[in-house]
């Protein structure tokens, strides 16, 4: 008998090929993101070695190349990528599969510098999780402006133009999709030179509501909107992400009719469909690498450490993450619980991110503070409560997790938050999940978990306890309801209702 994992695998996958033939027929599907599924590096003598990519974006869409041929458009991130532009069949050598085509975004180094550390990390990113610090930042000022029209403006115009390269002559329909805060602009242009194209763009990262739009420059917000409206399918994490994005358009767009029911855009005679596709994870991916030998040795080791209970966080280091009021809380507990105090260990997994930005680097040290602080007032020879494992260690992560019999994830805001669905698909201990109300995953995962406000270092300090103390047979009864969850919401899930909603609008379009 074919165990019930396997049939359901197959189950998504045979969904996800379907929905891909309907909406391709003998088309190819074009992508676009700011990284591509591989990079090149330079060796010492100045040849190029391809690299895989990583991140969720990258994994998450190389679903679709499984059961379709799929051209991916992609920015040049290095010299390497940049010197690979004319070097189409390199880049195909790279990939090693026949269906799968890379082609790198002509652009100067300056240009694509402009566009992602001056718009898209250090001012979009940072205005759509709402970590600005208003009073001070940001500063809209001369040289953002340059940045915006000669960087961000200039390298969405050289994707929509390389993706139109990529199209045949005789094909008037074709199918592409865009994504993240990199590629906000690169749907109108394409619109323009081919009105008949089936455009989706989905959004990774939060959409703010419209008041905290409102502090950038119009042109950039009005820019952002309209262009966004250029789709046949808008498409964010969560349905209030969604809603966000509606109100924006009513606020900043001039003539655009929002049907807030329908969850439709009317501008120029054009619909824009707006929706939410929670994304998730490759549940057999995450399982087989959390099962490899790499991750089971790192088990044993994070096992050697234990005396108690272990708590478990990864993350980037980033602000947004909250990991500075995630160890004030477990202070807390340690302080008003002192039962605690020689037994709980906290594991932090905490990989490298954006190391060049101050903010980042800043954030880092009082992380490394907060540790030592927690470490001198409640450590002793041969413990400390609190263990940092700073390094990009997927295997170790998942380690983590799977050992874990509480995993905070905390964030103040959060696109979606693929960890907490980690936790619940390689928990080898019914871990009980403390999740923030404003990580996007929260709407899939709040019958399972135990919420938590970002800022409220006592009541998360209090849900770390409950955790602790929670009975055998609720945690297994939450962990089995969170894993059901993530099983059958699984990556193709997220990735076969776009595909699906996108052949239902081009039948629509058909049947005119």
């Amino acid at each position: 008998m074919v165990p019930r994992r396997e049939l359901e695998q197959q189950s998504h996958e045979d969904g996800l090929a379907a929905a891909a033939g309907v909406l391709l027929g003998s088309r190819r599907l074009l992508i676009a993101t700011n990284r591509g599924p591989v990079s090149f590096g330079l060796t010492a003598d100045g040849s190029l070695r391809p690299r895989r990519g990583a991140g969720g974006v990258v994994t998450a869409l190389g679903q679709v190349g499984r059961h379709v041929p799929v051209t991916w458009v992609a920015a040049p991130m290095s010299e390497g990528d940049r010197r690979a532009v004319a070097k189409p069949a390199l880049i195909d050598a790279a990939l090693g599969d026949p269906a799968l085509r890379l082609r790198f975004v002509g652009v100067e180094r300056s240009v694509y510098e402009a566009a992602y550390n001056v718009i898209a990390n250090p001012l979009l990113w940072f205005l759509q999780h709402q970590m600005w610090n208003l009073p001070e930042r940001p500063v809209i000022d001369a040289t953002v402006m340059r940045a915006w029209e000669h960087g961000y403006r200039a390298l969405n115009n050289a994707f929509a133009a390389e993706l139109l390269r990529q199209v045949p002559r005789r094909e008037s329909r074709p199918r592409i999709m865009l994504h993240d805060y990199h590629l906000y602009l690169a749907a109108e242009p394409i619109r323009r030179a081919r009105p008949a194209a089936l455009l989706s763009h989905f959004t990774h990262i939060p959409w703010p509501p419209s008041s905290i739009w409102q502090v950038v420059a119009p042109t950039i917000r009005e820019s952002i909107c309209r262009a966004m409206c250029a789709n046949d399918v808008v498409g964010f994490q969560t349905e209030r992400y969604a809603h966000n994005f509606l109100r924006s358009v009513e606020s900043f767009v001039p003539g655009a009719l929002v049907d807030y029911g329908a969850g439709t855009v009317r501008r120029a005679g054009h619909i824009a469909h707006v929706r939410s596709y929670p994304i998730s994870i490759d549940v057999a991916s995450t399982r087989r690498v959390a099962s490899s030998r790499a991750a089971m040795r790192r088990q044993e080791e994070l096992e050697a450490m234990r005396r108690g209970p272990i708590l478990v966080r990864v993350d980037r280091l980033e602000p947004s993450k909250n990991i500075l009021r995630g160890f004030a809380a477990f202070e807390a507990l340690l302080t008003r619980y002192p039962r605690y105090r020689g037994r709980v260990r906290f594991l932090a997994f905490l990989v490298p991110s954006r190391t060049s930005l101050r903010e980042y680097g800043d954030y880092g040290r009082k992380v490394q503070a907060s540790v030592d602080r927690i470490n001198a007032r409640f450590g002793h020879a041969g413990y400390s409560p609190v263990q940092i494992f700073y390094e990009n260690d997927y295997p170790q992560a998942l380690a983590g997790l799977a050992v874990a019999d509480v995993v905070l994830v905390n964030p103040l805001v959060d696109g979606m938050n693929l960890v907490a669905k980690e936790a619940a698909v390689v928990s080898r201990r019914d871990a009980v999940i403390v999740l923030s109300e404003t990580a996007g995953a929260f709407d899939q995962m709040a019958g399972g978990v135990l919420s938590v406000a970002p800022a409220d270092v006592v009541g998360t300090a209090d849900a770390l306890r409950a955790a602790l103390e929670m009975p055998a047979a609720e945690r297994a009864a939450r962990l089995a309801r969170l894993r059901r969850g993530v099983e059958r919401e699984e990556i193709t899930w997220w990735l076969r209702r776009q595909l699906e909603d996108l052949a239902e609008i081009a039948q629509l379009r058909a049947g005119r």
